[in-house]
C-alpha cells in the first residue's frame, strides 16, 4: 500500500504534468512560478500577456520544484509531443525566487518510406547515397542494440564511433576522416537540421537528438542521444 508521502508525490507529479500540458495546448511561450506570501502563483505568457493560472501552497513548493528538476527537466530541458509539434521546455533561474520555463515549438518531422527525412533538396543527389547508407548503418546498429548515445570524434586519420548505454561505453567502430566530413554535413544540415529527427525501427519509434556538433578543425565531434517514444 502506498504511503501518504508517495500519494502526495504522485498528486504533485500529475499537477506538474498538467501545467506542462496546459502550456502546450495554450501555446504559451513561458511558464513563470512566482513566490508570494503563502503560495507560489503560476503564470503563463500567452500572446505577450501573462495569464494567472494555478497556485501552489508554499509548504509544497519544495516538492514541486524538486519534481520539475528531477523528473522532467533533467539537464534543464524537457520535451513533449503535442499536435504535430515538439514542445521544448527550458529551465531559467536568475538568482531570484522566480523560476521561469521558456517554451518553444519545433516542427515534428513526418517520415518517408525509409524512415528518415530528407529536408533539403541538395542532399537528394545520388552522390549522397553512400553517405546516407553509412549514416543509416550507424543509427541502425544503435537502435538494434538499444544504445542511448553515439559519439563520433576524430582520432588521427580515422573517426572513432562510440556507442553508449546508460553512460557506459559498449562498442565502437571506425570510419575515414573524409567520410566523416560528408557525414557531419549530412547530419548537421539535413537529418538533424532542427536539432532532432525521428526514426521508426522494428515497429518502435525513436527520437534522436543532436546534443553536440563541434566543427572544430582539430577535433570535430558529433554527439547524439536516442530515446524511445
Amino acid at each position: 500500500m502506498a504511503t501518504s508521502d508517495e500519494i502526495e508525490r504522485q498528486q504533485w507529479l500529475q499537477f506538474v504534468e498538467q501545467i506542462l500540458a496546459d502550456a502546450a495546448s495554450n501555446r504559451a511561450s513561458e511558464i513563470l512560478f512566482r513566490p508570494e506570501r503563502e503560495r507560489v502563483q503560476v503564470f503563463m505568457l500567452v500572446d505577450g500577456k501573462y495569464e494567472k493560472g494555478l497556485t501552489i501552497p508554499m509548504g509544497c513548493w519544495g516538492l514541486v520544484i524538486h519534481i520539475l528538476k528531477e523528473d522532467y527537466l533533467t539537464g534543464g530541458q524537457h520535451q513533449l509531443y503535442f499536435q504535430g509539434s515538439l514542445v521544448d521546455f527550458q529551465l531559467h533561474e536568475d538568482g531570484t525566487d522566480v523560476v521561469r520555463l521558456k517554451v518553444a515549438r519545433k516542427p515534428f518531422l513526418t517520415r518517408q518510406t525509409d524512415g528518415i527525412e530528407d529536408i533539403f533538396r541538395s542532399f537528394e543527389d545520388k552522390s549522397w547515397d553512400a553517405i546516407k547508407s553509412i549514416c543509416l548503418s550507424i543509427l541502425n546498429l544503435a537502435l538494434e542494440q538499444k544504445f542511448d548515445g553515439i559519439t563520433m570524434e576524430l582520432s588521427g586519420q580515422v573517426v572513432n564511433i562510440e556507442y553508449r548505454r546508460k553512460g557506459e561505453k559498449m562498442t565502437s567502430m571506425m570510419i575515414s576522416s573524409d567520410t566523416y566530413d560528408a557525414l557531419s554535413r549530412l547530419i548537421g544540415e539535413n537529418y538533424l537540421a532542427f536539432g532532432f529527427m525521428t526514426r521508426e525501427f522494428r515497429e518502435k519509434e525513436y527520437l534522436i537528438r543532436l546534443k553536440e556538433l563541434n566543427e572544430d578543425i582539430v577535433a570535430p565531434r558529433i554527439r547524439l542521444e536516442i530515446e524511445e517514444f
